[in-house]
């Protein structure tokens, strides 16, 4: 393996590291020292990889949204049914399985953005890609109104993820998941009637 792959490689375990920093501390907590004490790499490694704090965080912004993308497509390349497709898209993106890590770099770039014109070019860019994977799905089953229907997803999902993110005692995963099922079965329905 050349220097170059390994210290690709290095460079993404760092990102990954530097993700759950990110997620647990926030983004305008978290320092290269932070991130040094979590990965073992130091400071100057990280200002080669990265320049400048700031740079780190939006590496870290647009490596969790890719790795993300390549996580659903991983999940639904074993799926074949439209519905059983958006459901798993939709459980993944609400946080109803696996950590919380996700939801918490989306919030906080979401965060980022209101202030970074160019961090917030990547997050919309991100948000279109996942309207138009959604309403790819929609359009495989049938259903009339794809992007719309897909922007109604969308609102339902992120609708659910933030409680769910939160720990809000009233809403498990398990219960965000029925209601993520039910909400999905009842927009395609509607859209299937248009």
């Amino acid at each position: 393996m050349s220097s170059r792959r390994r210290s690709a490689g290095r460079r993404a375990e760092v990102l990954e590291a530097a993700g759950e920093v990110v997620a647990a501390r926030g983004a305008d907590a978290t320092r290269f020292s932070d991130v040094t004490e979590a990965t073992g790499v130091g400071v100057s490694t990280l200002q080669y990889y990265f320049g400048t704090r700031e740079d780190m965080l939006i590496a870290v912004f647009r490596h969790a949204a890719q790795r993300d993308f390549e996580r659903v497509r991983e999940r639904l390349a074993a799926l074949t049914d439209p519905g059983e497709r958006l459901l798993a898209i939709a459980t993944h993106l609400t946080g109803a399985v696996g950590s919380d890590t996700t939801w918490r770099l989306w919030v906080e770039s979401w965060r980022w953005a209101s202030r970074d014109p160019g961090v917030r070019a990547d997050v919309l860019a991100d948000y279109r890609g996942w309207h138009e994977l959604i309403a790819a799905e929609v359009a495989a089953g049938g259903f009339d109104e794809p992007m719309a229907t897909a922007r109604l997803v969308l609102a339902l999902i992120d609708g659910l993820a933030l409680p769910v993110v939160l720990g809000d005692p009233d809403l498990s995963r398990a219960a965000a998941h029925e209601l993520l099922a039910a909400g999905l079965s009842g927009l395609l329905r509607r859209s299937s009637q248009r």
